[in-house]
């Protein structure tokens, strides 16, 4: 089976503060700050800092917090701190919080390190918060306080790291996840067929058609009209008409069997006489008796005890008994009613038209696909979506139009989810992801998009891991991004 990957893309505006190419120093010029960076995207703002503290020197009995914050006219707003410890006051860190866990948290801090550890001589800053727009035109401060413990005084600072945040307007590519379209096999021939159920009206123990008798003068000129617009249609070669007789299902099976099979014979006379195509193009059965057809008009009906003459049909199997049964329950009263009011209408005929559809070009399938869709393979279809942008009104309604044709099929309703991804309509995605078929690889890729839209991290990176082993290079791609 053919995979055809659309990949996605789209413009996004990101918000960039200037990066200073030399070291700033705060804390008595003890640490340096050798690169702070301010980016906005979409709805939040992304804070970059990179800290060199192996120069500063403290007495190990005390701590140092450096606490960022955002400062504007009229806001202002702290930044999860860094705090470092000199040896001795770090041990009692520890111990403070083995005994308080939580205090950790209770205090936002971003990192926590002691002086001389080489590991934590080189801090990376790096935190995410929701942006506003009164932050554009912020400063960036850092608040140190050092600690007044040791018998120390504490001290507390202020330094600007950025006086002015000029966010400047940046346009630059975001690539979007690749959601993977899967191209249905063609059909080496297309065939289809039409069935109309007919209400042609017999006599009593007749199988000759009255055209004058009772409404069959309007019901042969509607099945005729049917058959003309398949017959005349230039896209189509019709190949078999078959021509199934019911009966009611009262009185022996071999005179029901001997009426239908005349009824149906009768019908196909009349057609025969009325279009000039070969006589084997017909066939004719016997359906039997029209069991199914009363179950479902009782059901309908509002006829007294219709749940006891429905458990009868059902559970009686020897189909006499079950004949007898209903002609003597509660005294006859409910069979003699279906015999004026649901039984005639089980004795019917039906015609089915089978017949082959030409291949269509795109420019033909275009045409069609507005007006007989039915006569679209799905391979065909998929070729029309091809020729519109992904995620576009046209294409969706494409996919939309192969799903209400072959609404069973699953790699119908995968391509209409990922139409439907592609413009980040995640409720329609999922009611048609739903309805695919979960166990390929393409699936599972989509799925992972899925949740990757909906901000569900660890699950697109379940299904991106399947599909990868499945061999969708895609995945790999989307994986990447996810992390």
């Amino acid at each position: 089976m053919k995979k055809t990957i659309y990949c996605i893309c789209s413009i996004a505006l990101l918000l960039a503060a200037s990066t200073p190419i030399l070291a700033q120093y705060i804390y008595k010029e003890q640490i340096a700050v050798n690169s702070q960076q301010l980016q906005q995207k979409g709805d939040s703002l992304y804070l970059h800092m990179e800290m060199d503290v192996s120069k500063i020197d403290m007495d190990y009995n005390r701590s140092l917090t450096l606490t960022p914050i955002l400062i504007a006219t009229d806001n202002q707003l702290e930044l999860p701190a860094i705090l470092i410890n000199g040896t001795n006051r770090h041990r009692v860190y520890l111990r403070s919080i083995a005994l308080k866990p939580d205090q950790q948290n209770e205090l936002n801090l971003y990192k926590v390190v002691e002086i001389g550890k080489k590991n934590d001589n080189i801090l990376h800053y790096e935190v995410v918060i929701p942006y506003t727009e009164w932050m554009n035109s912020a400063r960036l401060d850092v608040k140190e306080d050092l600690c007044g413990c040791g018998g120390h005084e504490q001290e507390i600072a202020m330094e600007t790291l950025i006086n002015k945040v000029d966010l400047e307007k940046i346009s630059v590519p975001e690539v979007k996840p690749e959601l993977i379209y899967v191209e249905p096999q063609k059909e080496v021939v297309k065939v289809r067929n039409e069935e109309w159920e007919t209400k042609l009206n017999f006599p009593v123990n007749k199988t000759v058609i009255y055209p004058d008798y009772m409404g069959n003068r309007d019901e042969l000129v509607r099945i005729e009209s049917e058959i003309n617009s398949i017959k005349v249609d230039s896209n189509v070669t019709i190949t078999r008409i078959e021509i199934i007789g019911f009966a009611s299902p009262e009185g022996p099976v071999a005179i029901n069997e001997t009426l239908s099979r005349g009824r149906a014979n009768a019908l196909k006379e009349y057609l025969a006489s009325k279009f000039d195509m070969p006589s084997d193009l017909y066939s004719v059965e016997y359906g039997g008796e029209n069991w199914d057809g009363l179950i479902t008009m009782l059901q309908a009906s509002d006829i007294n005890d219709k749940d006891k003459i429905l458990s009868i049909i059902n559970n009686t199997t020897d189909i006499a008994t079950r004949k007898n049964n209903l002609q003597t329950f509660n005294g006859g009263v409910p069979y003699r009613e279906m015999l004026t009011t649901i039984y005639p209408t089980l004795r019917k005929v039906v015609c089915n038209v089978y017949y082959n559809v030409k291949s269509f070009s795109v420019d033909e399938a275009k045409a069609v696909l507005k007006t007989s869709p039915h006569q679209l393979s799905l391979n065909e279809i998929f070729q029309i979506a091809g020729t519109y942008p992904a995620g576009s009104d046209a294409s969706l309604w494409v996919f939309e139009t192969a799903v209400k044709m072959y609404p069973n099929d699953s790699i119908a309703n995968l391509n209409l989810a990922a139409a439907a991804l592609a413009r980040e309509d995640l409720e329609t995605a999922q009611i048609y992801l739903d309805k695919s078929n979960n166990n390929t690889p393409e699936y599972s890729n989509n799925k992972g998009v899925f949740y990757m839209l909906r901000g569900e991290a660890e699950k697109a990176k379940i299904e991106f891991e399947k599909a990868i082993k499945g061999g969708v290079e895609a995945a790999k791609f989307n994986l990447k991004k996810l992390e």
